[in-house]
């Protein structure tokens, strides 16, 4: 996380105390102006070396980041001054949040344990195209076990007609 922050800094010209601390990675695209989302953004010729960046932490260990950083991944190539400002929120969120880890415990026999599957969807999330966004998160529980397995942040390729067909569509990914 700390390596992150200091290549978005390097890269962005700017010092770790610039960006302060943000107690969440991402942005509403309300607060976002239109023009955001059309002008390309400044950090548009190296967006894909802090992204990428990221993207291990996110996929390895930091599933609080994960929708964010994969919106992200997703604009590379169509970076906007509203990635920008996104990237940035991540950064002050990656900066006070940086020992943030993964824990487990096994206090069970295996006879004790079983998985968790837990699932769910945004309804028409994303402003631009009103796709849906999938999150699911597999986890072996017991009365004294908690380990986390598996999660996954995806968009669906279609707009979803209602939440409940969101819903189904984000529990069959899970599946």
């Amino acid at each position: 996380i700390e390596k992150c922050v200091e290549r978005y800094c390097q890269l962005a010209g700017i010092t770790p105390e610039q960006l302060g601390e943000a107690k969440c990675p991402c942005i509403d695209d309300h607060q976002l102006a239109p023009e955001d989302m059309v002008t390309v953004g400044a950090l548009a010729p190296v967006a894909s070396k802090i992204v990428l960046k990221c993207l291990y932490p996110a996929r390895f260990g930091r599933p609080d980041v994960l929708w964010t950083v994969n919106s992200l991944a997703r604009m590379v190539t169509r970076w906007s001054v509203a990635c920008d400002k996104r990237l940035k929120k991540l950064m002050a969120y990656f900066r006070g949040t940086p020992d943030w880890c993964q824990l487990c415990y096994v206090g069970d026999y295996p006879k004790d344990c079983w998985l968790a599957l837990y699932t769910d969807a945004s309804f028409a999330g994303d402003l631009q195209d009103s796709k849906s966004t999938t999150g699911a998160y597999l986890c072996l529980v017991g009365p004294r076990t908690f380990v986390p397995l598996s999660w996954i942040c995806k968009k669906h390729s279609a707009v979803s007609h209602s939440s409940t067909e969101a819903e189904v569509i984000a529990l069959d990914t899970a599946l």
